[in-house]
């Protein structure tokens, strides 16, 4: 835009380029999710039947949580209904999500009518980043105080480890251990129950690589429109 106030003329050159999202992809997960499915992991409506999964996203990007889908079975009311719940370790020191708050996000909860092996997708109830260069810890649990359900695996044996964008690091499935009285009651878990992540990649401003000769050429052109302006205001007089 060329303005004129009091014979100056200012050119303002406003340029941002704006990358756009890509469809949903996967963070992490035992892809592809199959049917069937073998060594369940059991999860009662005790508070110490959970198990968590951790992983750490490169630098680089942000990603918007879109869903994420899990293996379950005997899954067919609420009493029976998973709690998810995100934790995360921005300074990437910690093993578990041992005496961490989970981050402000909730689900909504996919109904189901028989006790088959399915997959169910949860959907957040509002928007969720997550952070490059940051731990974090997807915990699945029971939410009612009664019934239970299984988180299954994939069926192709129970190393079936996750996967996920270039650069991510996948940290291992943890079980709470209700027997460790003091510190960290998390531990190793040999089960593998399936799981997917699906995410948007956060849309983030493009930096404008200004060309010298385009700054010329625009600069020129400034001064030939002063100048055009100038001589015609000497005609109209």
């Amino acid at each position: 835009m060329i303005c004129e106030n009091g014979g100056v003329t200012t050119l303002f050159v406003g340029i941002l380029a704006i990358s756009n999202p890509a469809d949903a992809i996967s963070l992490i997960g035992n892809n592809p999710l199959v049917s069937g499915g073998t060594r369940p992991s059991s999860l009662s409506s005790s508070p110490s039947s959970h198990i968590v999964v951790g992983f750490t996203l490169p630098t680089g990007s942000n990603y918007s949580l879109d869903s994420i889908t899990l293996r379950l079975n005997s899954y067919t009311d609420a009493a029976d209904t998973p709690l998810l719940q995100i934790y995360a370790d921005p300074s990437k020191t910690r093993v578990s999500p041992f005496l961490i708050n989970p981050e402000s996000v909730l689900f909504s909860k996919p109904s189901s009518a028989s006790n088959a092996i399915n997959l169910f997708t949860f959907t957040p109830t509002s928007t969720f980043t997550f952070l490059a260069d940051t731990r974090y810890w997807l915990k699945v649990g029971a939410e009612a105080t009664s019934g239970s359900f299984n988180w299954m695996n994939n069926g192709q044996g129970f190393t079936n480890d996750p996967t996920g964008i270039s650069g991510l690091t996948y940290d291992g499935y943890l079980q709470y251990n209700i027997h460790i009285l003091e510190g960290d009651p998390y531990v190793a878990s040999t089960n593998r129950p399936a799981f997917d992540i699906q995410v948007n990649q956060v849309a983030t401003p493009v930096p404008f690589d200004f060309d010298p000769s385009l700054g010329v050429a625009v600069l020129g052109g400034g001064w030939l429109l002063r100048k055009h302006l100038k001589k015609k205001k000497s005609i109209t007089k």
